[in-house]
């Protein structure tokens, strides 16, 4: 099985710090944000400096430096799904980030979870293929517990309520089956997105420290989907997000 070829060599044929240039002030916090409309509602209210970007073949995208609640961050908005999310911590490194903060969207399987709530994953079902690259094979991978310690110490300061369990990163995002979805609830996990566990693999594979939120936008539990807030992209959440973000970005960087 292909699934079963993992290699532990570093070194790969193609290595970014062999074709990426440090880039001079890049923030050591790095925030990826799945939401082009909090990304811009970031950069009207808080400012921001384009400083790099990630190339890509449909089109850069760009990495902003913005100073918010007194911290430097690097803002970007990576791709959907674990390869395109992933190359911007492969690509980040090299250029001087040091720890990484993602959040984004999440379908949750208990219909307790109200919309807009926050979610905290604590490990993700691997149901996904980049994160079988940097680790070996296994069901799940779990997150840095000091990372997820930091995610809750901060939203707790921040008096933000959230809810934690595993999550469930798929690739297949039109073959979220019925099967599947009580599989995976007898798994623990409590959400299902596309990226978290290409993140945590990439990170723990590289040594970084990474942290990944939630904000519920869809409910699978139930007759059929509940859309939600889905189509909102995030209105509404953006303060609380980012706020979120960086007081975890900074915690993970000992400021």
């Amino acid at each position: 099985m292909i699934h079963n070829e993992f290699d532990s060599d570093c070194r790969a044929i193609i290595n970014p710090e062999e074709h990426i240039r440090p880039v001079e002030g890049f923030p050591e916090i790095c925030i990826g944000i799945f939401s082009r409309r909090m990304v811009e509602w970031i950069l009207e209210t808080y400012g921001g400096e384009k400083i790099s970007r990630f190339g890509c073949c449909i089109g850069d995208i760009p990495i902003y430096k913005v100073k918010a609640f007194d911290t430097e961050v690097a803002v970007f908005m990576p791709l959907v799904g674990g390869p395109g999310a992933a190359s911007t911590i492969e690509e980040s490194i090299p250029k001087g980030g040091k720890c990484f903060v993602y959040f984004g969207a999440a379908g949750v399987l208990n219909k307790e979870i109200v919309h807009g709530k926050l979610l905290v994953p604590t490990a993700a079902v691997r149901d996904e293929g980049l994160s079988y690259h940097y680790l070996p094979p296994a069901d799940e991978v779990e997150l840095n517990p000091e990372s997820v310690a930091a995610c809750r110490e901060a939203l707790e300061a921040l008096g933000f309520p959230y809810a934690q369990g595993k999550t469930w990163t798929t690739d297949a995002f039109w073959r979220e089956t019925r099967g599947k979805l009580e599989r995976r609830r007898e798994q623990g996990c409590v959400s299902v997105e596309m990226e978290c566990a290409s993140l945590a693999a990439v990170a723990q594979f590289r040594g970084v420290p990474f942290a990944q939120f939630f904000y519920a936008t869809d409910t699978l539990d139930g007759e059929g989907w509940d859309g939600g807030i889905l189509h909102e992209k995030g209105a509404g959440l953006e303060g609380i997000c980012f706020r979120a973000a960086v007081e975890i970005g900074r915690r993970m960087a000992g400021a």
